[in-house]
């Protein structure tokens, strides 16, 4: 669809908008929300037209936005704020379920190119009966749902919203192989929808393709998706137990480049920090960690957590020339990012075990100023008891 026709698209599903409401098919508080989507996304498919007249329109269309932000009322905010807590009660379905709560509420009002309101009664929009499937599914009725979104997808069989949470209500009843082919269709329909693409990453690492869930979460990333639905991935460990599988998968091909492992350089290093934990030093898997680091640190040079951590393995190996390139390691980590927790314990680690209880002190004061966590904290306070 070209920007003309998507700007088209937008500016008359708001007057579709309007003519519901004044038909009593829609209620005030939807029309609201559903205006103030479709007016930004009307905005953004004139700033990508071409410059002029649209772009003054544009303009107009943010303005419009903006004003209708500042009208909601107080008590819509807290009905919006209840809506998305009760979502996030669907998080007791599985062990992963929460992000299916988090993410119908994000799914509740969102449209595309291509939907069209129709009927008599908002009930039976496109709008409406997502609306209805996302409190079926936060109300614990998964197949009720998946009914409905097949009503959806009766009407318009490549709808995104409706093919995504189908398919991830489909991986929550335990079809991981109807979801993995109905999750592929969301993503063909619509490759830039970020909930599709989490959606298929997860149910991917789940059936055991990791290299293809790694795609997954690469495009996700590519579409610029909200703070809170990449949070909440790596919440999950998602992100962690992707790359883990990846280098472990490829362990024995000889891997050299990020591109081999199909990773980026902080899921590579979370991958790797997962094989090893530097704090028990007997078990885990350095060497391959320690490939991985050296992976990251030949595509970016000077990442900290990878300097840090590929400085420690090092330098805990005993051996002279070892340790003397872990502790330029460690110390350019600091140099990098002053401020870097990990970088900052690591190196009074160092610093103790040379004897330097002076600089290892100044670390740790540093330390104390970045709100470390909880974790680093008491390792923080371990190496106190050791000055």
């Amino acid at each position: 669809m070209s920007n003309s026709d998507e700007r088209d698209f937008w500016l008359s599903s708001l007057d579709d908008l309007d003519e519901e409401l004044a038909a009593g098919d829609l209620s005030p508080q939807d029309h609201e929300v559903l205006t103030r989507t479709y007016t930004r996304q009307a905005a953004q498919a004139l700033r990508s037209h071409e410059p002029g007249t649209d772009e003054l329109a544009s303009n107009e269309l943010d303005e419009a936005a903006k004003q209708s932000d500042q009208a909601m009322s107080q008590s819509h905010r807290q009905r919006r704020r209840k809506r998305r807590k009760q979502a996030v009660l669907l998080g007791g379905l599985v062990a992963v379920g929460v992000v299916g709560g988090l993410l119908l509420a994000n799914a509740v009002g969102s449209r595309y190119s291509g939907d069209t309101i129709t009927g008599n009664d908002a009930v039976f929009s496109v709008p409406g009966l997502l609306r209805n499937a996302e409190e079926s599914a936060a109300a614990g009725n998964l197949s009720e749902a998946i009914a409905i979104y097949d009503q959806v997808l009766e009407r318009s069989p490549t709808q995104p919203t409706a093919l995504a949470y189908k398919g991830w209500l489909l991986s929550l009843q335990g079809s991981d192989a109807a979801a993995t082919d109905i999750l592929a269709d969301a993503v063909a329909a619509a490759p830039n929808y970020p909930d599709a693409r989490a959606f298929s990453s997860i149910v991917l690492f789940r059936s055991g393709d990791c290299e293809s869930a790694a795609q997954e979460l690469a495009a996700f990333d590519a579409t610029e998706p909200p703070d809170f639905l990449a949070e909440l991935l790596a919440a999950q460990g998602l992100r962690t137990n992707v790359a883990r599988c990846r280098i472990l998968a490829e362990a024995d091909s000889g891997f050299i480049a990020l591109a081999d492992l199909g990773l980026g350089a902080s899921d590579a290093v979370a991958g790797a920090t997962s094989l090893y934990n530097p704090t028990s030093p007997t078990a885990g898997q350095p060497v391959l960690a320690l490939r991985v680091y050296e992976a990251v640190l030949a595509e970016t040079g000077n990442h900290p957590d990878a300097l840090t951590y590929s400085g420690v393995i090092l330098t805990q190996t005993g051996l002279s020339a070892q340790a003397e390139e872990g502790a330029r390691r460690i110390n350019q980590a600091v140099e990098v990012a002053p401020n870097h927790a990990e970088a900052r314990l690591w190196r009074a680690w160092l610093f103790i075990g040379l004897g330097e209880t002076a600089q290892a002190t100044a670390d740790l004061e540093h330390l104390d100023t970045l709100n470390p966590s909880s974790e680093i904290a008491r390792l923080a306070s371990d190496l106190r008891s050791l000055l």
